[in-house]
């Protein structure tokens, strides 16, 4: 049963604060709800960390996880609509917003749907069930003689006799646990999951209306670029000043150890200062040869050794087999660099810091910033906005310290914006796969049975990853580049 409903009105009454979910529209994204009070709960177990509905039956529904680009805002909506029973216009999403939605964890590896949309999925189903046992109780019936049409709980032998969940507990809190047990709708009756609905975020992407990080503006806010080093380890000898004076608009040339970098009052004074400003750099040659790269991987320490699948007897079948495969794989190194280059804002206000971000783990960089300038975690915001052909690594995060760094040092809002430079220098390195030779067996060799006559009955995949760290513009990254062997 749901508890006493506590009202926003009375929340605010014992404590002062409120975090209010809210779009940044209009030409400015405005720079408010600096306040990082935790007055929302955003616990994994808490009903009310995934969902609120309002007194009109609107719902709104809060997530961890990010779309980038796979059409999930969609389909979490749609989760949600059809575990409640209300059309699919009436759900609203925040997703990444670190102060009002709970961490699940990044998103990557295609996990949004089959491990956050199953959480957001049961907590629905949580809020269903306690709405219906709430409208028994007001109507005088079972729960089983009810059903929900459009957000609406009637009585199924009189339509006549029914209640709203606006009424039942719109602007009001749940205060229940996520129930794993609460029964989910059953799937033969879906009228919304499994169909096709147009995506809410195309009409915007096809007029240009559409909001990127890149586009995003906050009142006050200065232009930043950092300088990078030639080399990946080259330290910072010497700057010249005396060299971008000149420029118009130019705030300060901030430098705090190797790092480098320009704030303007425009982006393109920002832009011609970092092309113009003269550093000097250290010389610094310390990457592998290519020649001997794969060499260099495999005799880095492992960082985690792990099995991930182990059925049968492997070593049997192999024994066994009638015919016997080994292979090395190793992976082309390419870099991983977005189509818009990474791009942040951050301001600190209060000792709060504020970031608005296109990263896919707005929670772990949350982490990141608060032990890198050494505040609680819970004194950073990360917001979430879509990167410009962001899928998978880049240098958001990067941008995102680059800018926290240099907003503290400016006192305002400071906007920075890589470049196409930035971004391939920069950007984290991924790895594709293509086979290279058949060799002896080996510990990171694919060893496979071939028996056209026999299904496969045993399997093992042990997957070793070591790590090691890029250096960027003088500083360390907040990523590090993996490279795992299978055996």
């Amino acid at each position: 049963m749901l508890d006493a409903p506590t009202t926003r009105r009375d929340f605010l009454k014992g404590t002062g604060a409120l975090i209010v979910s809210f779009s940044l529209a209009g030409p400015l994204a405005e720079a408010s709800a600096q306040t990082v009070t935790a007055a929302k709960p955003v616990a994994l177990d808490e009903v009310d960390s995934f969902l609120t509905l309002a007194s009109t039956g609107r719902v709104t529904v809060y997530t961890g996880k990010v779309d980038l680009g796979t059409g999930t805002r969609t389909s979490l909506r749609q989760i949600v609509a059809e575990e409640l029973d209300v059309p699919l216009d009436w759900i609203a999403l925040v997703e990444g917003d670190t102060a009002t939605t709970p961490d699940q964890g990044p998103t990557w590896g295609s996990l949004t749907i089959q491990v956050g949309g199953v959480q957001i999925r049961q907590a629905s189903a949580t809020a269903r069930k306690a709405l219906l046992e709430q409208a028994a109780q007001r109507l005088g019936v079972a729960p089983d003689a009810l059903e929900i049409r459009y957000g609406v709980v009637r009585v199924k032998t009189d339509s006549t006799r029914s209640v709203g969940y606006g009424e039942l507990i719109g602007d009001r809190e749940f205060h229940l646990k996520v129930d794993k047990t609460a029964p989910l709708k059953n799937p033969g009756e879906y009228t919304i999951v499994g169909t096709s609905v147009p995506r809410v975020d195309i009409p915007a992407k096809v007029t240009g209306e559409w909001r990127y990080m890149q586009d995003v503006r906050v009142p006050g806010m200065l232009h930043a670029r950092v300088v990078r080093p030639p080399a990946v380890g080259a330290e910072l000898r010497s700057v010249d000043e005396s060299s971008v004076s000149g420029i118009k608009g130019l705030r300060k040339v901030v430098r705090q150890a190797n790092f480098l970098a320009v704030v303007a009052d425009s982006e393109w004074a920002a832009v011609k200062a970092a092309s113009r400003l003269k550093a000097t750099w250290s010389s610094w040659e310390g990457l592998p040869e290519m020649s001997k790269l794969y060499e260099h991987v495999r005799s880095t320490a492992i960082n985690k050794d792990e099995v991930t699948i182990d059925k049968g007897d492997p070593k049997a079948a192999l024994a066994g087999a009638a015919k016997r495969l080994e292979a090395t794989y190793e992976f082309a190194i390419h870099t991983h660099g977005s189509i818009g280059p990474s791009c942040a804002i951050a301001e600190w206000k209060n000792d709060q810091l504020t970031v608005w971000t296109a990263s896919q783990a707005t929670h772990l960089l949350r982490r990141d910033l608060a032990m890198t300038f050494g505040v609680p975690a819970d004194k950073v915001r990360c917001l979430y906005f879509d990167g410009a052909g962001c899928y998978g690594r880049n240098g958001h995060e990067d941008a995102a310290a680059d800018a926290a760094l240099l907003a503290r040092e400016m006192g305002r809002p400071v906007r920075v914006q890589w470049m196409r430079h930035d971004e391939q220098f920069g950007a984290v390195l991924y790895v594709r796969q293509r086979p290279r030779r058949l060799p002896s067996a080996r510990d990171d060799a694919v060893q496979a049975v071939v028996d056209p006559d026999t299904r496969p009955d045993a399997e093992h995949l042990r997957e070793r990853s070591v790590h090691g760290r890029a250096r960027c513009g003088g500083r360390r990254r907040s990523h590090r580049i993996q490279a795992a062997a299978h055996e």
